[in-house]
């Protein structure tokens, strides 16, 4: 019972305030479907360019850089994840990545270059590991019927 209260205090406070945090204070542009752990790291020094979809889900130690420094005084871009985009444990989405639709990103995965719709990809660098797969709300694959 206190396990279940507890969980519904930390939906609707914890996550609502990270959310309103998120979108007013820094500005990232975040679907209100979205699922982002409260462990998750976005990029802060150029807040503006996170773009998250609807119902995706971002889990722990994920971290979406917006910001390239090697390239010179500190170079912005957008890094764009699509809708029912999900994205495994401590993946590293680096800068100006495009992650389209209906994508699922294993865990520890090191994102460099932009992914297609409709694939699994994972590795480090990231690599497509299946294609043409069927991917629904949050990320989730549906087995299709033989």
């Amino acid at each position: 019972m206190i396990s279940r209260l507890r969980t519904l205090l930390k939906d609707i406070f914890v996550v609502k305030l990270m959310y309103l945090t998120f979108t007013k204070l820094y500005g990232m542009h975040i679907h209100k479907s979205a699922l982002i752990s409260t462990k998750a790291r976005l990029d802060k020094t150029n807040p503006k360019g996170v773009y998250i979809g609807s119902h995706s889900v971002i889990t722990t130690g994920v971290v979406i850089l917006t910001h390239k420094y090697i390239e010179g005084n500190g170079v912005f871009v957008n890094t764009c994840i699509g809708d029912n985009v999900f994205i495994g444990v401590n993946a590293i989405i680096l800068p100006g990545i495009k992650i389209n639709n209906n994508v699922i990103i294993g865990a520890g995965a090191v994102v460099t270059k932009d992914i297609p719709s409709n694939c699994i990809v994972g590795g480090n660098p990231a690599r497509i590991l299946r294609e043409n797969v069927k991917i629904g709300k949050n990320g989730q694959l549906i087995k299709e019927k033989k």
